[in-house]
């Protein structure tokens, strides 16, 4: 099946996804589905590997309760006076900085802004809130030692990333002091499913179904009920008046698209600055995939140089 409004970068996709066809939900094992997620993003963006014109250090971050392996994308001529944190999606329990690694080098590269990816640790080895904690812990840690990462003391901290990724990021910025600026990129903010969009998108083609986001709820959480945690759920929150200026970049064909679209709005009523990108034409999982999303990619990062400029 293919919906009318498909771009076809979108289509070129799922031709590649069909090819990597996984079982349906309730038959999907974890490890099965991790090397899923690292194969595909390797065939799709493997032309991109390599290319980035600056320094890598891989380090960690040492927490109350681990280690926490970091990579630090450092561009050539980096601005000084900003400095990025990532968190990869792959709903808690799949994807890692390697899967990822296309979204934070293509940043750093395009904004000339220095960039730290996480690996936090997933479940379901590591349910909530221990990947939430983790991902604090690292963002207090670089704050509070920001200078050690190439930036000045002065240095604007900003948080980031894609889907489960995106509700991390932007449950940092709701809970760690001196976060300046957020980019959610078709982050999951209504973990619960209440808004329409998840009614709208329930077919397999569309990447983010229902049972698929069943499967990742059932491993990252304990019980439903720390769904509804304000922690989690971005639209339980009824105190976001310091929360920082956010991007909101949204895939038009996207169960997780109205989440987004009501969580600025909560963010505008309260007077925080806000810009939010509607990608026409593309379903959930596309920023990740720059080798077969070119223009959409392209379309978001400009959006990503504008909105950091303006910070």
């Amino acid at each position: 099946m293919r919906d009318p409004r498909f771009t076809n970068e979108t289509t070129a996709f799922l031709r590649v996804a069909l090819q990597n066809t996984l079982p349906p939900g309730h038959n999907l094992e974890v490890e099965a589905m991790r090397q899923g997620i690292e194969y595909l993003h390797h065939v799709c963006n493997e032309k991109f590997y390599g290319t980035f014109t600056g320094t890598l250090e891989e380090n960690t971050v040492k927490t109350n309760s681990t280690e926490i392996p970091i990579t630090v994308y450092t561009p050539t001529d980096a601005n000084k006076g900003k400095l990025g944190i990532y968190f990869h999606g792959g709903g808690w329990v799949i994807g890692s900085r390697k899967s990822h690694q296309t979204i934070v080098n293509t940043i750093a590269d395009a904004t000339k802004t220095i960039w730290i990816s996480v690996e936090y640790r997933l479940a379901p080895e590591h349910k909530y809130p221990i990947w939430l904690d983790d991902c604090c812990d690292v963002t207090q840690y670089i704050i509070q030692n920001k200078t050690n990462f190439g930036v000045n003391e002065t240095a604007k901290i900003g948080v980031a990333g894609d889907s489960a990724g995106g509700m991390i990021a932007s449950s940092v910025a709701r809970t760690i002091e001196g976060i300046d600026f957020q980019i959610l990129i078709y982050a999951t903010l209504d973990v619960i499913r209440e808004t329409p969009s998840y009614n709208e998108f329930t077919h397999q083609m569309y990447n983010a179904t229902p049972e698929i986001m069943d499967w990742f709820t059932k491993h990252a959480f304990e019980t439903s009920q720390d769904l509804k945690d304000p922690r989690i759920s971005a639209l339980y929150n009824t105190s976001l008046q310091d929360v920082p200026p956010c991007l909101f970049i949204v895939a038009e064909l996207d169960a997780l698209r109205d989440g987004n679209l009501e969580y600025q709005k909560l963010l505008e009523k309260v007077g925080v600055q806000t810009k939010l990108l509607l990608v026409k034409g593309v379903i959930h999982g596309f920023f990740s995939l720059h080798g077969v999303f070119p223009q959409a990619c392209a379309e978001s990062m400009n959006t990503i140089q504008d909105f950091m400029a303006s910070i």
